[in-house]
């Protein structure tokens, strides 16, 4: 790989949260940051990303930390390709379970 890679600082994303009803029908906006410098200070986000079926553990979500955030053209499908670089945070139990009075991951 020879091409320019894009670096950003933050990234606006869109998604849907069905057990949330605010905003239109479920649908909310948010940005997430990978700044090293944010007002002085570095600001690196965590997200959950959706890694497979809701029947698996953490309801198929994983958790990261977002460290960069950048892009590349990708000549034979002629299209920038989004990427992140992330730490992932590995539950450390192969089959966490959700506590029924909290609903905080255990």
């Amino acid at each position: 790989f020879d091409g320019p890679i894009r670096v950003f600082h933050s990234a606006k994303v869109e998604y849907y949260a069905p057990s949330d009803s605010c905003g239109m029908g479920g649908m909310h906006r948010e940005v997430i940051h990978a700044n090293p410098n944010y007002g002085g200070s570095c600001r690196f986000d965590t997200v959950f990303v959706s890694v497979g079926d809701e029947a698996e553990a953490m309801n198929g979500l994983l958790v990261a930390w977002v460290w960069l955030l950048f892009s590349y053209f990708d000549p034979y499908h002629s299209k920038d390709v989004p990427c992140a670089l992330v730490t992932w945070f590995i539950h450390p139990s192969d089959n966490p379970e959700c506590d029924k009075d909290t609903g905080m991951w255990k």
